[in-house]
């Protein structure tokens, strides 16, 4: 496309009086006086320039837009993601007077960049804490994951507020971090409890395990009296009763708040729970359904026998179960997902009431696939 007449005369306008079809850009025209100045054809620069609103009288384009625009196409070209990053690791040789460039390199477009910046803002140790703490809000998940457990080491109570702000995170990967970092804080004030119990209802089931573990208040060491190294003499199943497979109540606790309810109390009503059986799994059950759930059973039974102990036998449980006997707790089997097929037995010699009723709540936690206690109990009276 021909440039329109107007641009012709207005590179004319702007020929110097050599006659020569360039215009010095930048030049002082009192101080030429034979020096050699950086130029730039008349055509090259119109070719250059973006369209630029016309004079609105002449149809000209003002010469200082011309000068501008050739100039701003003759810059410098912008530097590439290596060349920033090569700018951050030499700054960082500055030591502490380089925070404030790191600072910025971490909202730096490229990742990588970013990511070096907190790297070597992290080698600064102490000094770099409070740029750590601004990168908490990084639009980069992993920046801000890598700033929270950077600012809250080590984990101790004045790391609370990062961690607070840390669990309304948009990113489970953040929101898991921060739950892993409160559960280090010891002693536990009432503030760190609160906010592991607002990371207890988080919507995911990553985090509401750890806060829940960090929280759960039953734990009972067991050993069965088989597995005893002061018994010198070979422990026998003189009697095997086997708990009944139906009859039992069923209820799913995604809040994971059941034991807060005290679901495991003798008394507790649970007339409204489903009816399910054990032995089977509860997805074959018609419960399609990951997470924490509980059993709720009674069997009755006959006079006491003569025993050295008696142990609450479970064929397994997939994954974890939390056992109490007549209310009182009786211990755990948690071998995390390794455990969803392994047997186990509870010392129940002190809980179990022989010749009446007794009840039994179990509470499991399944992470995947099928669930529940889907092998027999048997109550094992032992000589």
């Amino acid at each position: 496309m021909q440039a329109p007449a107007a641009l012709d005369r207005l590179g004319e306008g702007l020929r110097p009086a050599n006659g020569k079809d360039h215009v010095a850009i930048g030049a002082d025209p009192a101080a030429r006086d034979g020096r050699r100045w950086p130029s730039i054809s008349t055509r090259e620069m119109l070719s250059e320039v973006r369209p630029v609103l016309l004079h609105p009288r002449t149809g000209l384009l003002p010469a200082i837009s011309l000068l501008v625009a050739a100039a701003a196409a003759h810059a410098a070209p912008e530097q590439s993601p290596a060349q920033r990053r090569a700018a951050v690791l030499q700054q960082a040789e500055r030591g502490a007077a380089a925070i404030p460039a790191l600072s910025a390199a971490l909202e730096d477009e490229n990742l990588v960049v970013r990511r070096t910046a907190l790297r070597l803002l992290a080698e600064l140790g102490e000094p770099a804490r409070p740029a750590l703490a601004g990168a908490l809000g990084n639009s980069d998940v992993l920046v801000r994951r890598a700033a929270l457990s950077l600012v809250c080491d080590p984990p101790t109570e004045e790391a609370a507020p990062h961690l607070g702000k840390a669990l309304g995170d948009s990113e489970v990967l953040v929101r898991l971090a921060a739950a892993q970092l409160l559960v280090q804080i010891q002693p536990r004030s009432p503030g760190v409890t609160a906010l592991l119990e607002q990371a207890r209802q988080d919507e995911a089931a990553a985090v509401r395990e750890v806060a829940s573990r960090a929280l759960w208040p039953f734990f009972k060491e067991t050993v069965s009296v088989r597995d005893r190294k002061d018994w010198d003499h070979d422990i026998q199943v003189a009697q095997t009763i086997p708990l009944p497979t139906e009859g039992w109540r069923f209820r799913t606790d995604p809040k994971e708040e059941g034991h807060l309810q005290k679901w495991f109390a003798p008394d507790y009503d649970d007339s409204e729970w489903l009816s399910l059986e054990i032995g089977r799994a509860w997805e074959e059950q018609g419960q399609a359904y990951d997470g924490v759930a509980w059993y709720r059973g009674a069997f009755v039974l006959p006079e006491k026998p003569e025993c050295l102990a008696v142990e609450l036998a479970f064929g397994a449980v997939d994954e974890i179960a939390w056992v109490w006997l007549n209310g009182e707790y009786v211990g755990q089997h948690d071998l995390g997902t390794a455990g969803w097929d392994k047997p186990f037995a509870l010392d129940v010699t002190k809980e179990l009431r022989w010749g009446e009723q007794n009840r039994i709540a179990v509470r499991v936690h399944d992470s995947t696939q099928a669930g529940g206690i889907w092998k027999p109990i048997t109550v094992q009276v032992l000589q």
